[in-house]
């Protein structure tokens, strides 16, 4: 997800996460408004967003995957999952996600989804800071750095990227951490958001160095309910500041399964991108 050479506006800045149309819709989230149809690509439309983290959702969609990306041809930038939704991964996906780079060079790098097992719900006094028992991931570190020295594709070599929760911003995430090359933060818990400053910091000094997005739900997860607005806007307002300041490569909206179910929180986020996404960005 490496950044842009040429001068860059917000909106160059800013990623939807994608799933497959209706991810939503047969699983535990039973409290959406309406059932998703929206397609990917047209849920980024709708957003105004140019660059998509795509993410497969219970092996979905199935390799060999050139025929399902030719509607994100059309964006700016895409990574593609190494691991899925829920940590899910096989070396044949993984297999057909590098000839899907080498094939398109829009795809910008690869990301691990639900990456570490558990702790995505602790708050930063669960985090034993001196326990360094490496936690357990969805490959291990070895894995990885094979993973890495593959990553070189159409003469560019391209990003590792990590889902990391504020409640494994723990050493013993250090061990995987050097094995790839970017992060992605998620407050699980959206009560945690009025931490997320400090945890912001703690991964900072964790992985020092190593480039940071910023990950905003648009819908409580956890408790299967909409985001409160004032949440809402708070991560939004301090990424925006942390964008003009250089202190993070990007914002991520979550997800697309959500843009056309008529949740306040992602008609919010469309109207503000719209407002701020012609800025000037560091």
């Amino acid at each position: 997800m490496g950044r842009q050479k040429q001068a860059e506006t917000v909106r160059d800045r800013l990623w939807i996460w994608g799933h497959p149309a209706g991810a939503y819709n047969d699983n535990s989230i039973k409290d959406l408004p309406r059932k998703s149809t929206v397609e990917p690509v047209a849920a980024a439309d709708d957003m105004g967003i140019r660059n998509m983290i795509f993410v497969l959702w219970e092996h979905r969609p199935a390799p060999p995957f050139g025929e399902y990306y030719q509607p994100l041809r059309k964006l700016d930038r895409v990574i593609w999952s190494i691991t899925g939704a829920s940590g899910l991964t096989s070396a044949e996906e993984r297999e057909h996600a590098y000839k899907l780079a080498a094939e398109n060079p829009n795809i910008a790098g690869f990301i691990l989804d639900d990456f570490f097992h558990g702790h995505a719900t602790d708050t930063a006094a669960d985090v034993a800071p001196t326990e360094t028992t490496p936690f357990e991931g969805a490959l291990t570190p070895d894995e990885l750095k094979a993973i890495r020295a593959r990553l070189v594709i159409g003469g560019k070599r391209l990003p590792l990227v990590v889902v990391v929760y504020t409640g494994q911003i723990s050493p013993r995430a250090l061990k995987h951490l050097e094995q790839v090359d970017q992060i992605t933060m998620w407050t699980w818990d959206p009560a945690h958001l009025k931490d997320l400053e400090s945890n912001f910091e703690r991964l900072e000094q964790l992985a020092p160095g190593k480039p940071i997005y910023l990950g905003c739900y648009m819908y409580d997860f956890l408790h299967s309910r909409p985001i409160p607005m004032d949440l809402m806007q708070r991560q939004c307002q301090v990424g925006f500041k942390w964008l003009m300041e250089g202190r993070i490569e990007g914002m991520i909206f979550l997800a697309t399964p959500l843009c056309d179910v008529g949740l306040e929180a992602v008609e919010w986020a469309r109207g503000w991108i719209a407002e701020v996404g012609a800025e000037a960005a560091r």
